[in-house]
């Protein structure tokens, strides 16, 4: 009985290490990552499961507030967080979107990982299930998001960011992997962007 005990303490104990472990690699993701470039593959699903989308690109990310979201495939499209303004860049249709940061729609994930502070401040989190080697973690936003209900994150244990999953208000998701380095040099110019010369621009930049 004794035995049994001091075994089920021990394994208590370590379960408590690995979530204080988990949680440390989240807090450092949010607060000691300041830049973060790679590529990614993208799929939709809607509220029924079934596949609606298939992408892939280039993602760059410097804290805080910029961010670059370049789709290559299928359509071409880049997505772009300059501090100010969220510009779209939509090359099939030649036409630009820009909203001021603080109005824009989150139209990519990457835009949940822009700011750097303790996710606590604005999510709940529950640690999830460790897989394949990845941390996983549950974020709930504190105040309602308009955008998305909940995103689930999974960090490996060098503190990339490997996987994202996105839950909206309609019950679809989006599943992102990625490929990324962190604290790695980015230079300005890849969040400047300048409208090209005949495009359709919507919107009013700040």
């Amino acid at each position: 009985m004794k035995k049994q005990l001091i075994t089920a303490l021990l394994l208590t104990g370590m379960s408590q290490l690995a979530f204080a472990d988990a949680r440390q690699n989240l807090d450092n993701f949010f607060t000691k990552v300041t830049s973060m470039k790679g590529n990614f593959t993208q799929r939709a699903y809607n509220k029924k499961g079934k596949v609606t989308q298939n992408s892939s690109g280039l993602l760059y990310l410097n804290r805080p507030g910029k961010f670059r979201w370049v789709y290559k495939t299928p359509d071409p499209q880049e997505i772009i967080g300059d501090g100010k303004n969220v510009w779209v860049w939509d090359k099939e249709l030649d036409q630009v979107t820009v909203k001021p940061t603080n109005q824009a729609v989150s139209t990519t994930p990457i835009a949940v990982l822009t700011r750097r502070d303790p996710p606590a401040a604005r999510f709940h989190i529950k640690v999830l299930p460790k897989k394949g080697g990845v941390d996983w973690f549950q974020l709930q936003p504190k105040k309602k998001s308009r955008d998305f209900r909940r995103i689930d994150l999974g960090l490996d244990a060098n503190g990339r960011l490997r996987n994202m999953i996105m839950y909206d208000q309609l019950g679809q998701r989006t599943e992102v992997k990625m490929n990324t380095q962190n604290n790695v040099p980015i230079s300005g110019s890849t969040f400047f962007f300048q409208p090209p010369k005949g495009v359709d621009l919507i919107g009013k930049p700040r």
